[in-house]
């Protein structure tokens, strides 16, 4: 019973052990900047340097402190882009979005996306997410001159029980192009449009 007693104290007195990892942010015509990135319960604390130099440090609140950063090419310049996890738990995961300014070797918030699915099409940012059983919405995202991540419009696909589905467009900050409607009605529900980007 002592025993018992004391394993318990212990696993509640240390604390678990922080995520880490170091990531290579590619930037075109110049030398990758190195991300080492650590977790709390609480933040996510990333610092970048360049040369071995530290030039930014990046903190974000986040309820996932397993799930680690993730560098991709978000708007397509060939530029490693951080996205940080910021909360999950459900079906959908939200990423903090932070688009990479080669030259003066930084990364600035563009915004925060949720979903299941992200992927690239059409110069766009697209995430995919669930609507409960039988329904699934495709936002797709467009970036301001400053950076800044925008909604752009959605579409939403849903499946009845037979097998027949309907597939909407919605106007947010433009109108759904016609084309980009057409093509994605054509995939299958759930099936994402140009580039897929490989997350957890």
């Amino acid at each position: 019973m002592r025993r018992a007693l004391l394993t318990l104290l212990l696993t509640f007195a240390i604390p678990a052990e922080a995520a880490r990892t170091t990531l290579r942010a590619n930037r075109p015509g110049a030398t990758p900047l190195e991300l080492r990135a650590t977790s709390n319960d609480e933040y996510w604390v990333i610092d970048v340097l360049e040369g071995g130099v530290s030039s930014q440090r990046i903190e974000v609140q986040s309820d996932l402190p397993n799930t680690l950063p993730r560098l991709i090419d978000t708007n397509g310049d060939g530029a490693a882009d951080l996205w940080v996890p910021v909360i999950g738990g459900n079906a959908n995961t939200a990423w903090d979005i932070w688009l990479m300014e080669p030259g003066g070797a930084r990364f600035r918030r563009a915004g925060e996306v949720s979903g299941v699915g992200f992927s690239r099409a059409g110069g766009r940012l697209v995430s995919l997410g669930r609507n409960g059983c039988c329904a699934v919405s495709y936002t797709f995202h467009d970036f301001t001159p400053e950076g800044r991540l925008r909604e752009a419009f959605a579409v939403e696909r849903q499946i009845d029980d037979l097998g027949r589905g309907t597939c909407e467009p919605s106007e947010i900050a433009i109108t759904a192009p016609a084309d980009a409607v057409t093509s994605l009605c054509r995939l299958r529900p759930g099936q994402l449009p140009g580039t897929v980007f490989r997350l957890p």
